[in-house]
C-alpha cells in the first residue's frame, strides 16, 4: 500500500531519480491514477505515461487529461455540447503529428503501455481546451485499494527534447492524503482535477479524445504481444540516461536558449523583446529597463546575454546584485541558459583565485565567454575591483539588478567605467525624494529606455489581478502624543537645516526613523490583524510584513503576548491561532532562509513573517495573500512588495492584499495639522494599491470617514 512507500515531500530530477524512487513504487501498489498534464506533445504523453508499466498489473483504471489550444468560439461550442467535427479532425492531426515526431525507444515503450490500457478499457483520455496563453494544471492523484492517495503537483520540461531522463527536468511536490495537516494543499488539487474532468473548470472546455488518436492507440495495442514490463521501462531509461551523460560531455558548452522553463516551452514575451530593442536602439546598448516586479527582468537579461555571446568573442558578463539569495536565483536561471557562472560571494577563498584565472583567460583571448555573479558587498572588495578592471571594455557587459542601489554615493568609483554594454534592471529605478541619486544612476547606466508598468503586466496576464483591503488603525493616546512631539521636533530641525542646504543631519535622520517606528509598530495593529484574520483557518502561501520596532501592550491587561518586537508579537498571535509560520529576517542564516522558502513553496508552513528581507528580488510566486502591517513612505518598498505578491503561480488566479493604514485618534488635537499630513502620507500608498485593484470601491467605503474628516475624498 502507499503508506509503505517512503515518499519525500519534494522531488527534483537533477538530484532524484523520480521514475525509480517515486513513480514506479507508488504506481506498483495503486488501483487508480488521475493525471492532468500540459499541452499535448510527444513529451507530455511520455511524461504522463512514465511508470504505467508498473500500474498495469493491478487492474486499476486511469483518467488522463491533456491540453490543447482552441479559439473562444470552439471552446464555447464544446461547452454547449456541440463538438465540431473540424476541431476534432484538426486536433487529431496535430496529436498524430506530435506522436510521429517524438519517436525514440523510451517513448515507444510508454506509448505501448498507454495503448494496452486503452485496449483493456482501463484508460480514459479527455482533452482540455483553453485559449492560447492560459496555464494548464499539472496534477497527479495516485490512489490505492484503501483509499489512501499521493497527490502531487509540479512542473516538468515538456519540450520536444524532454523524452530522455537527463533532459526531462521535473519538480514535484507530494502530499499524502493520510496526513490531515496537509489537507489545505492536496484538497484543492483533487477538486481541481474533478472540476476539469467534469467540464466545470472556468475558462476551459473538455471534450473526448479525437478519434484519430484512439484509433492509433488501438492499432499499436493490436501489435503489442506482451504486457508492459516495468523492469524493461526502467532499464531503457537507465541506458538512455547513461548515453546522454556521455553525449552531454561532448556537447558544445556556452550560452544557449532553453527549450522550456518551468514546464512550458520557452519564448521571450513581447514586452521583453521590446525592452531589449529599446536598449539597443535608444540607448546604444546602455540604459535602464524599468520592468514591473515579476515581469521577467532576469529572463530578459539572460536572453540578451545569449544573443550577444554569439556575436562578441570573449564576452564577459558581470551581474551585480544586492543579496546572496538573489545571486543564487540568478545562478539558477543562468544555468537554464547553458551558463555556469562564477559565484563571487560568500567566502573569498571560493572565488578569488578562479576569478583571477578567468580574467587572465579573457585577456589572452583564450576563453570564448565568461559570466560572473557578484553581490554588492563583494563588488567593492579590492580583489574584485583589481580583477574586473582588467576586462577589456569592448567585451564587458555589466548588468546591475536592483540597480537603484548603485545610485548610492558609496558606489562611486566601484562600477567599471570601461564597460561598453550596460543594463540596469529595476522596477523602481528612481528615488522619490533624492534627485542627486537619480542623476548618479543615469550618469552610469544611462536613461530609462523602456518602461513596462504593473497595469500593463496585469492586462497582459504576466501578473495576477488582486483585491485590496485597507484597515484603519488608530494610534493610542500615548503614541499620538509621541508622534506629534516628534513631528514638531522634525519641523524645527528641518527649519534649522534648510538654510544650510545640506543633507539631513544624523540627528534629523534619527528623529525621522523614530517617528516612522511609532507608525509602523502601532499597538492597535495587533488587534486589527486579529480582526482581519477573523478566526479563519490558516491559509497557505501567506506573507506578513512587520516593522522592526517594538509593540507596547497595555500593562493593565496583563496580556504579555502583546508586548515585544512587532514580528515576535505577530508570530505569537499567529501561533495561537494555529498557523504554521517561519520568520524570514536578516537574523536567520542563509541556509535556513533557503529552507524556509522551500517549505513555504510546498506548503509545509502556512506563512512567512518578514521585515525587509523579501522586499527585493527574492521570488515567492506561490504567495497569494499578504498582510502589510508596516510600510515605509518610500514608494519603492510598497511597489516591490506588491509586485512580489502578484507573480504568477500554478493554481493562483488572483492575490489579496491587506494594508494597515495608521491615523491619529479621532478628536486628537495636534494644532499643527500633523493628523492631516499623516493620513495624506498613508493615502499615497493606498491610492497606488487601490488604483489597479479589482475591488477599488471597497477602499473608498472603508476610508470614507477619514477622507471626509480631512477633506481628502479626491485622493481616492
Amino acid at each position: 500500500m502507499l503508506r509503505s512507500v517512503p515518499a519525500k515531500g519534494v522531488y527534483k530530477s537533477d538530484r532524484d531519480n523520480i521514475l525509480e524512487d517515486f513513480y514506479l513504487p507508488a504506481l506498483s501498489v495503486a488501483t487508480s491514477y488521475d493525471r492532468a498534464v500540459g499541452f499535448f506533445s510527444g513529451s507530455t504523453l511520455s511524461y504522463a505515461a512514465q511508470a504505467l508499466s508498473a500500474f498495469v498489473a493491478n487492474g486499476g483504471t486511469m483518467r488522463l487529461i491533456v491540453g490543447a489550444f482552441a479559439d473562444a468560439r470552439d471552446i464555447e461550442a464544446v461547452r454547449r455540447g456541440e463538438e465540431s467535427r473540424a476541431l476534432c479532425e484538426r486536433l487529431g492531426e496535430e496529436f498524430l503529428a506530435s506522436i510521429d515526431e517524438a519517436g525514440g525507444e523510451l517513448f515507444e515503450e510508454r506509448f505501448r503501455t498507454l495503448a494496452w490500457l486503452v485496449a483493456e478499457r482501463r484508460l480514459d483520455i479527455r482533452v482540455a481546451l483553453r485559449p492560447r496563453g492560459m496555464y494548464h494544471d499539472k496534477i497527479g492523484i495516485i490512489t490505492d485499494a484503501t483509499g489512501d492517495a499521493f497527490v502531487f503537483a509540479g512542473s516538468a520540461n515538456e519540450s520536444a527534447q524532454a523524452l530522455l531522463p537527463t533532459h526531462n527536468y521535473e519538480s514535484i511536490d507530494v502530499f499524502p492524503t493520510w496526513r490531515p495537516e496537509l489537507e489545505e494543499y492536496f484538497a484543492e488539487h483533487i477538486d481541481s482535477f474533478a472540476r476539469l474532468w467534469e467540464n466545470r473548470s472556468r475558462g476551459t472546455a473538455v471534450m473526448d479524445v479525437p478519434t484519430a488518436l484512439s484509433e492509433r492507440l488501438l492499432e499499436v495495442a493490436a501489435r503489442t504481444e506482451a504486457p508492459p514490463d516495468p523492469a524493461r521501462e526502467a532499464a531503457i531509461a537507465r541506458r538512455l540516461a547513461a548515453q546522454e551523460d556521455v553525449e552531454e560531455e561532448l556537447r558544445p558548452s556556452g550560452p544557449r536558449l532553453p527549450t522550456s522553463i518551468g514546464g512550458s516551452p520557452f519564448s521571450i514575451r513581447q514586452h521583453q523583446r521590446d525592452a531589449l530593442n529599446a536598449w539597443r536602439e535608444k540607448g546604444g546598448f546602455n540604459g535602464i529597463l524599468d520592468l514591473a516586479t515579476g515581469a521577467g527582468k532576469t529572463i530578459t537579461a539572460c536572453y540578451a546575454i545569449v544573443q550577444m555571446a554569439g556575436g562578441i568573442p570573449g564576452l564577459t558578463v558581470v551581474i551585480a546584485v544586492p543579496y546572496q539569495n538573489l545571486a543564487d536565483q540568478w545562478c539558477d536561471i543562468l544555468e537554464l541558459f547553458g551558463i555556469d557562472p562564477l559565484r563571487c560571494y560568500v567566502s573569498k577563498a571560493d572565488w578569488a583565485e578562479r576569478l583571477d584565472r578567468t580574467i587572465h583567460e579573457i585577456e589572452m583571448a583564450a576563453r570564448p565567454f565568461a559570466a560572473i555573479v557578484v553581490v554588492n558587498r563583494t563588488l567593492k572588495s579590492p580583489e574584485f575591483q583589481a580583477a574586473i578592471a582588467r576586462v577589456p571594455g569592448d567585451r564587458l557587459l555589466w548588468i546591475g539588478d536592483e540597480c537603484h542601489h548603485h545610485a548610492s554615493e558609496s558606489f562611486r568609483g566601484f562600477l567599471p567605467e570601461q564597460a561598453r554594454y550596460r543594463i540596469g534592471l529595476s522596477a523602481t529605478p528612481e528615488h522619490y525624494l533624492d534627485a542627486e541619486r537619480n542623476a548618479r544612476l543615469a550618469a552610469y547606466y544611462g536613461e530609462t529606455v523602456f518602461t513596462y508598468t504593473l497595469a500593463q503586466a496585469i492586462d497582459d496576464g504576466v501578473l495576477t489581478p488582486y483585491d485590496y483591503f485597507p484597515h484603519i488603525v488608530e494610534l493610542t493616546a500615548d503614541e499620538a502624543d509621541e508622534f506629534v512631539d516628534l513631528s514638531n521636533d522634525i519641523a524645527r530641525a528641518f527649519a534649522r537645516e534648510a538654510s544650510a542646504g545640506s543633507k539631513p543631519s544624523l540627528g534629523l535622520t534619527a528623529l525621522l526613523m523614530k517617528r516612522a517606528r511609532v507608525i509602523a509598530s502601532a499597538a492597535n495593529k495587533i488587534p486589527a490583524l486579529a480582526g482581519a484574520l477573523d478566526g479563519a483557518r490558516p491559509h497557505p502561501h501567506t506573507l506578513f510584513y512587520c516593522g522592526d520596532g517594538t509593540v507596547e501592550g497595555d500593562a493593565d491587561d496583563g496580556d504579555g503576548q502583546f508586548s515585544g518586537r512587532q514580528i515576535e508579537v505577530v508570530s505569537r498571535q499567529l501561533d495561537c491561532l494555529g498557523w504554521r509560520i517561519s520568520r524570514f529576517t536578516s537574523r536567520e542564516p542563509r541556509r535556513e532562509r533557503d529552507e524556509i522558502l522551500a517549505n513555504f513553496r510546498i506548503g509545509l508552513i502556512d506563512a512567512m513573517v518578514a521585515i525587509k528581507c523579501l522586499d527585493e528580488g527574492i521570488d515567492v510566486p506561490a504567495c497569494g495573500t499578504a498582510y502589510i502591517l508596516a510600510s515605509s513612505r518610500d514608494p519603492r518598498q510598497f511597489i516591490q512588495r506588491r509586485g512580489r505578491i502578484l507573480r504568477r503561480s500554478p493554481g493562483k488566479d488572483h492575490a489579496t492584499i491587506h494594508d494597515f493604514v495608521t491615523v491619529l485618534p479621532a478628536g486628537h488635537d495636534d494644532g499643527e495639522g500633523h493628523a492631516r499630513k499623516l493620513i495624506q502620507s498613508e493615502l499615497r500608498r493606498v491610492a497606488e494599491f487601490n488604483a489597479l485593484a479589482r475591488n477599488a470601491s471597497h477602499a473608498y467605503d472603508t476610508l470614507r470617514p477619514v477622507l471626509t474628516a480631512y477633506d481628502l475624498e479626491h485622493i481616492l
